[in-house]
Parts: structure tokens; sequence; C-alpha cells
């Protein structure tokens, strides 16, 4: 048996064979990675609605571990480090909303609401009557700073506190997601995490720096969480918001195909994984459940059609492995940070 191993080693040594057996591992891998469907349960549920998006693998916790108080804590990668990740928390905590409406199992209400009285333990102030969950580390691949905003992040927590506001009548839950809101109508430059586009345009940005990247499932899921807080606050300005940052999208949306998949975002132009091309299907599939939009209803059959066509997968696998290796290539020659976006699939959305 020990001679098998060291075959392989030998093979995986030769640079052309271990080149390949190399990129079939990452390919098989990428295929592996389980996606997110929607939720079976009708949205229309008056007093507890269900998150639109299933997100039933986060239940295994793949990512780290728990603390002594049951709030995930993600393991350190090559990407980030050891840390408390609120998209992490918020994301485990709407799964278990889910798993709680699904089964009526108190376990996963109490998993709920542990996540959801972390939020307001850790929620920080921001500029004036604002307040957030910042990212606690740095990312080198958008250049950030310390600390920082992403919009994704702000409407997943968001929607925890909603649910939590339904749930038990708090209304720290609500005061919280109020104060929260607020960084949805500040731009990137005052603090908040929209990026201005044209005169009335704006896009809820995943990573809230300039210049804005764009990403476009880390948008849907942000603006799921202002849908949430109107169903119970009313605000007018926020519906307003929402209908400026729909226009925008409209704007922009097809810019995100690229002809036989979609991009990941609109700034570096990166194939969307396999993983984040289907979640854009499943989130504007969502999308549509919300808003009646014919257009994000159109745009979603158009890309599942590329999810089963052959040579859309082939295409999307030659164009993904030349910009790797551009970038690779980039970063020999140069020496300087190029963005990969591709670290993102760790998690929806977690390991930032």
């Amino acid at each position: 048996m020990s001679g098998q191993p060291r075959r392989r080693s030998l093979w995986l040594s030769l640079p052309i064979i271990g080149f390949i057996i190399s990129e079939w591992q990452v390919w098989r891998q990428e295929q592996m990675q389980p996606c997110y469907r929607l939720t079976s349960m009708p949205r229309e549920t008056p007093a507890l609605p269900p998150y639109p998006l299933d997100m039933e693998p986060l239940l295994a916790l793949p990512f780290g571990t728990f603390d002594e108080f049951g709030v995930p804590y993600n393991a350190p990668t090559n990407k980030s480090p050891a840390a408390y990740q609120p998209t992490t928390i918020a994301q485990y905590g709407l799964a278990n909303w889910n798993a709680y409406l699904t089964t009526g199992d108190e376990k996963y209400r109490e998993a709920f609401m542990i996540q959801a009285r972390w939020l307001i333990g850790h929620v920080l102030p921001l500029v004036d009557d604002t307040a957030g969950w910042p990212i606690p580390f740095a990312s080198p691949y958008y250049t950030t700073p310390e600390q920082w905003l992403s919009a994704l992040t702000q409407g997943n927590a968001i929607s925890v506190l909603v649910r939590a506001y339904r749930l038990t009548k708090e209304d720290v839950f609500l005061h919280v997601a109020h104060r929260a809101i607020r960084s949805f109508e500040r731009d990137i430059r005052d603090g908040g995490v929209s990026a201005s586009i044209g005169e009335n345009g704006v896009f809820f940005e995943e990573v809230a720096v300039y210049p804005a990247a764009h990403i476009l499932n880390g948008y849907l899921l942000a603006l799921f969480g202002l849908y949430d807080y109107i169903s119970i606050s009313s605000e007018p300005r926020i519906a307003v918001l929402i209908q400026r940052s729909l226009a925008t999208l409209h704007a922009l949306l097809d810019r995100f195909d690229m002809g036989y998949w979609s991009y990941y975002d609109l700034l570096f132009k990166k194939p969307a994984t396999l993983f984040y091309h289907a979640l854009h299907v499943t989130l504007l599939e969502a999308l549509v459940q919300y808003s009646g939009c014919e257009h994000c209803a159109a745009l979603a059959a158009h890309w599942a059609g590329y999810q089963r066509s052959r040579s859309s997968k082939v295409r999307y696998f030659l164009a993904s492995r030349i910009a790797r290796y551009r970038r690779g290539l980039q970063r020999l020659f140069t020496h300087t940070p190029i963005t990969e976006i591709n670290y993102l699939q760790t998690n929806v959305l977690a390991h930032k």
C-alpha cells in the first residue's frame, strides 16, 4: 500500500502530469460544491415568512466550529484569519430559521435566536445614526481597510433581525435594524454601502470600497434585507431606494451576461464559478417573487439554459482557467496583489 502514495507523488512531480491532475481536482471540487435552492415554503406566510434562499448546507457548519454559546467561529484559511465573521453568523441564523419553519423543532429556533442576539450584542456604531457589522479583517484582493462594510452582510443581518422581531416582538431587534438600514442610504465615501451610478442610480456593494466591483450575488442578497425591512416598517424612503436600485440593476443586468455564462462582477469581469452561476439563477428567481420583474425572470431562465448546455460549460471551463492563469502570471511578474473573487466561494460569502 505504501507504494501507491509514492507512485502518485512521483506522477504529481512531473510538471505536465501534475498540472493536469491538479486542474482536474480543482474542477471536480468545483462541481461538488453544494448549491443553494429556492425555499419550498410559500413566501406569503404573513407572520413568520421564510427566507427565500434555502441555505441548508450551512447547518453542517462546514467552515469552522461553535464557541461555547453556539455561535459559529470561522476557521483560518489562506484567505482570512480565524474570526467571528458576521456574514457566517447571519447566514447560519437564516438557515436555522427555515429549518425551524419546516420542522417546528425548537433546537432550530434556539440556534436562530442565538445568532440574532449575537448580532444585537456586536453591532457597532458607524456614522451618525448608522450602525452595522464590519468585516473584521482586511481583504488584500479588494484593497480594503482593516475593517470594512458589506451590503451583503448588512442585508443578511437585517433579514435575521426582522424575523427575530416577528418572533419575539422585542423592540431591540427593530431598533437595530432601523440603524443598520441607514447604511444603504449612504454612499461608500460617506460610510455607507451604496455606490452612486449616474445621476440617480445606486448599487449596493458587497465590498463597500471604490472602485466598486458591482458583485451581483451580493447586491441581490442585500436587496432581500431591504424588502424584509419594509415589510415591518413601511418607510417610504426605503421603498423609494429599492426602486432606484432596481432601475439601476435593470440598466446593468445584461452586462453580466457573457453570451454563454454569467460574470461574477462588472469590474474585473471574471466568469462566475459553477456555484455562483447557479446562485445567480436562484437569486434572480427569488427576486421575481418580490418584484414580479419579467426581465429578471427571463434572464434567470436564460442563464439556467447555460447550466444545461454542455458547450456553455466547456466555454466556461476554458475562460475561467485562462483568467486564472493570467492572474497567476501577473502575480509572478509584477508581484502586486491581484483581485481574486473566487475566494468568496467557500461560503456564499462568508470568508471575506
